[in-house]
Parts: C-alpha cells; structure tokens; sequence
C-alpha cells in the first residue's frame, strides 16, 4: 500500500553547473540543495522516480536530479496537504539557508521548495516535534543522574585521559590513566619524558605510541605557549595536538565547569534517535545541539546521555519499553520513516543511523 506524505531531498551539487530551468539557463553554484516535495499518492513511488532521474525531463527538480546525486532523505508520513508548506518554511529557517526561486511552489504560496547551503545542513523534519519536550527531557533526565557524577577535574589529567580514551575501553583508560599520573601528574612533568617512558607506562590502551608522542608535545606547547595551564577556550584547545571539538568541549565543561556540549558516540547517537538532529558527525551534532538546545542544557547533557546510552537508549537493541523518555522523543517516528525509506530501490540510509535501524526491546 503506498504511503502518503511529504519529504526533504538533500542534494549534492559537487560543482558549479548551468542547468536549463523552463527552457532558460540559470547558473548553480556548487553545494548542498535541499527540496521539499509533496507525494499524497505514494512516497515510494514518487521518491523512486526521483532517485532514477539520470537525465532532465519535465519538472524543474529532474535538471538538479541529473546534475547532482541524492545523499539523504527525510520523510514524514500524513495527508495533510499544508505539511508540506510548514516543511519549506522549516528548512528556510536552517542556518544559511539561501532560497533558490521557482522551484516547487507553483501550486501554493510559498517562494520556493528548494534552499541551497554552502555546507551540508543538519537540520531534521522531525526536530519542531522535539524542541517543545527537551525542558521536560531533561528534567526526566536529571531524576535519573547520580550526584555523584558532578564536580570538577583538573583541567591537565582531564585533557590526558581524554586522549588516551581514543578507541580504547573505559577500564584501560583509567588503569593507564593512573599510572600516567602516578609519575607524570603535571605538563611540567610531562614535557621533558621520553616518549618511549611514556608509551610503557600507557600501555596497552589503543595507539600508545602515537598518544605518548601526543602527550609529551601537548605538555611542550603548554609551557611554551600557555605558561604552563591548559586553556579553557575552545578556540586555543584546538590548536594543541591531537585535541578535537569532543576533546576541547570536554575539557571546558568538565575540567572548568563552563558552557560546552561534548558530543560522544552516545550523545551523536542519541540526538538523532530523538529526531533532533540528522548528522553524519559528531561535531556537526554539536553544531546543530549548539543552535536547538538552551544553553542552560549545554554542560549537562553529555553526562547524562552517557547514562542513558549505556542503560537504556543503546547501540543496539535499545531498551525502549523501558525508557522514561519514550512518547516524548520522535523514534518511533523514525523507524517508521526508514521503513518507507527503506523499501525504496537506490535510497541512502539514514546518516548516522545505518541502513535498518535497530529494534526496541
């Protein structure tokens, strides 16, 4: 049986093109297009014959079809006719959303169906349906957090630790943690060890010896360019070795107690399961939380998710009949969107999610 509703395309323009629209040449600058469409008599077949175009036939979109290629698409199945307007307008409010004319819209009032951005947006159908619920998420949340979670950390071990927790398990991190610090607990410590000392003392977590070299040229330049103190800017964090925006946020928010989201595997995961966010990266989850949540929310939402990952909203299986936040996120929502996605010939899979999402317990 077909599925009514409406949809987003995200559209990969890889280089500049001029594309004949109405049998007129208009230039179209490299990109990420997203088009918002409407299909009452059947998302799959409608989405299906998009995905095929190889070559410009009658409507406008078929032109861009043919230039570009698909990357993603969101759907939301319903037979309200005006979705399909509320959506345009949604994604012309994305940050740098730039509205391409004629496109979409003959048939209603909007200006147009289709907006370009110069970097790939991270906006979701589903987040209007969200953003009202995150206060009292996060107050479910925060029933759920152990007090003893909170509370500061000195901002050199808390950096450390962070990078030897790259692709290496909780326990061994702390136990290499440990013996770090037992013998090196300062950068002034640290800076003048050999690499070779350090990389024995952190063994066995994952690339010791990449880290211990890491680790050695972090102590290096925080004597050399901080007077010995780890800054707390996100800014300055990343211009140490090795540090990423998961890295500078967590050493921020952890280690100085100031606004910071630090988006793990667990809090990426997670934002997208909720339909907050349709990210392919951590960072431009972090981006997009940036813009949706209030800054109240910033610090606290990585440890807390956290918890929630490991207990309940897991990589697989997770435990949604248990869950105390269910009918306020948009999960279920999403796994019946990808199942309409899924049973489209050719169509990508949800960014971060993977091709058959994960069933609830």
């Amino acid at each position: 049986m077909a599925t009514p509703g409406i949809y987003l395309l995200l559209i990969r323009l890889a280089r500049q093109a001029v594309l004949a629209i109405a049998g007129a040449p208009r230039p179209f600058p490299a990109g990420w297009y997203v088009y918002t469409g409407r299909a009452l008599n059947g998302l799959e077949g409608r989405l299906a014959r998009h995905l095929r175009t190889r070559e410009p036939r009658h409507w406008h979109l078929d032109a861009l079809l043919a230039a570009g290629r698909v990357l993603d698409l969101q759907v939301q199945p319903g037979s309200d006719p005006a979705a399909e307007c509320r959506a345009a307008a949604l994604v012309g409010s994305w940050p740098a959303a730039t509205a391409i004319s004629g496109f979409g819209a003959s048939d209603c009032a909007c200006p147009t169906h289709l907006h370009r951005f110069a970097a790939r947006p991270a906006g979701a159908l589903a987040a209007p349906a969200v953003v009202p619920h995150l206060p009292e998420m996060v107050a479910r949340l925060r029933r759920h957090e152990p007090p003893a979670a909170w509370g500061r950390r000195d901002p050199f071990q808390t950096l450390a630790a962070c990078i030897l927790s790259l692709r290496t398990q909780d326990p061994v991190t702390d136990a290499a943690a440990d013996r770090l610090f037992a013998e090196f607990a300062t950068p002034q410590a640290l800076a003048s060890a050999a690499a070779e000392t350090v990389a024995r003392r952190i063994f066995p977590v994952g690339m010791y010896r990449q880290k211990a070299q890491t680790l050695v040229a972090i102590s290096q330049q925080l004597l050399e360019r901080f007077a010995g103190q780890v800054p707390a800017e996100i800014a300055a964090l990343l211009t140490l070795p090795g540090v990423g925006r998961k890295t500078a946020n967590l050493v921020r928010s952890f280690a100085y107690g100031l606004d910071a989201i630090c988006v793990d595997t667990h809090v990426h995961r997670i934002s997208n399961r909720w339909g907050l966010v349709r990210t392919a990266t951590p960072d431009e989850t972090e981006l997009e939380l940036r813009r949706l949540l209030p800054r109240e929310f910033w610090r606290e939402l990585n440890p807390r998710l956290v918890r929630h990952g490991q207990e309940l909203c897991r990589p697989r299986r997770p435990r949604c009949s248990a869950c105390f936040l269910r009918g306020l996120c948009r999960y279920d929502e999403l796994r019946a969107a990808q199942a309409v996605i899924a049973a489209i010939p050719g169509a990508p899979p949800h960014p971060s999610l993977g091709t058959v999402l994960p069933a609830p317990a």
